[in-house]
């Protein structure tokens, strides 16, 4: 049987995968060792490959990589709005009683609202700032 270089080139690349079927292990190799340029090429990616990699670790899954930093995106967002509602509007908790309405932090502690009001501005900043990097990216 005669099979064309073509189909041997296809063939290498399944072969040098370690998924080639048993006969076309025999094929690849029968004609490695008929083609002494087939057979260099053979050793030749085969160094490429453990040369590639040896250098460095094998390559984290991207995919799940950009699914725990959107992750932890939504986290920090949905973190720093709550945060920014929250000490936004705790200085403005009343009660009712019979006196009327009464502030619990408002007027009693001024240095405490302004505290909250210094947090929640930062919390809202860094929305801001999380917002544009969403519509910065067009998503």
């Amino acid at each position: 049987m005669n099979v064309s270089d073509d189909v041997l080139n296809d063939l290498l690349t399944v072969y040098l995968a370690g998924e080639a079927s048993a006969g076309t292990k025999t094929l690849i190799e029968s004609h490695a060792r008929q083609n002494p340029a087939f057979a260099s090429r053979i050793a030749a990616a085969r160094a490429w490959s453990l040369n590639d990699s040896a250098h460095g670790e094998p390559a984290r899954d991207l995919e799940l990589q950009a699914l725990n930093k959107t992750r932890q995106f939504i986290f920090l967002r949905t973190l720093f709005f709550a945060g920014g509602v929250l000490f936004t509007l705790l200085p403005l908790l009343f009660a009712f009683d019979e006196r009327g309405v009464e502030f619990l932090v408002w007027g009693r502690y001024p240095g405490l609202v302004w505290s909250f009001w210094s947090i929640a501005a930062a919390a809202w900043v860094a929305c801001v700032v999380m917002h544009r990097q969403v519509q910065r990216t067009g998503l």
